[in-house]
């Protein structure tokens, strides 16, 4: 069973590699102030996973779908669900982060996956500028 320290080793040796400019703030602003707070929060969720049967498809599933209640908590003109849609927008990220760190861990990456994560990215795209123009209109 891995610790939250090492499931945190994983993630910033990982995305160090992959994205060497990932901690350069002149570079990436918004990269750099983020990708912390991601990878800190999904290796919490990762080390809970690992303690339950939930694949790692099924939480790129939940990212897409946090993506469409995005846009339609945007869409209903009430500072609530907008407030609520705000918190969803800016944390699912979180999502993406651990899907793909699970699967590495559990050996069990797939096409599948990598297909989901894609759609998962553009159905958070589309419900945020759907939920955005339509709370405009309104």
């Amino acid at each position: 069973m891995y610790s939250i320290k090492e499931l945190r080793k994983q993630q910033y040796d990982y995305h160090k590699e992959k994205f060497p400019f990932l901690f350069d703030f002149k570079r990436n602003p918004n990269r750099f102030l983020k990708a912390p707070f991601y990878m800190e929060t999904s290796a919490l969720l990762v080390w809970l996973l690992l303690k339950t049967k939930i694949k790692p498809n099924t939480v790129t599933i939940y990212y897409g779908l946090a993506g469409i209640v995005t846009g339609i908590l945007l869409s209903i003109p009430n500072n609530y669900t907008i407030f609520v849609a705000l918190i969803i927008a800016f944390t699912k990220g979180i999502l993406d982060w651990s899907d793909g760190h699970l699967a590495r861990i559990t050996g069990q990456t797939s096409l599948t996956g990598h297909i989901l994560d894609v759609y998962g990215a553009h159905l958070n795209s589309l419900g945020l500028q759907i939920g955005l123009g339509l709370y405009v209109a309104a």
